[in-house]
């Protein structure tokens, strides 16, 4: 894969609702060539036009929500599992 259909990918995957978030993972053969042509996973995002850091910021948004809805969802368990217990 060239620098243009590194480029084009990023772009198209940069607008689903997810963005780029976890790209390493869920393409890991377009991460990287994307470290190949670029030189880094920043350098390949910024030059497909987008802003590196506000896609940083809403990972780690996304992160700390996933880690709350977790969490409530395993209090609710215990929860549940205790009044299960006292009846």
């Amino acid at each position: 894969m060239g620098p243009r259909a590194v480029l084009d990918l990023i772009r198209r995957l940069g607008q689903r609702r997810e963005g780029l978030v976890g790209i390493h993972a869920t393409h890991p053969a377009l991460y990287a060539c994307a470290r190949r042509c670029f030189g880094s996973w920043a350098a390949a995002v910024r030059a497909a036009g987008m802003d590196y850091w506000s896609l940083i910021r809403r990972a780690r948004q996304q992160a700390i929500v996933t880690r709350r809805r977790k969490r409530r969802a395993l209090v609710a368990a215990r929860r549940s599992g205790k009044e299960s217990h006292s009846e």
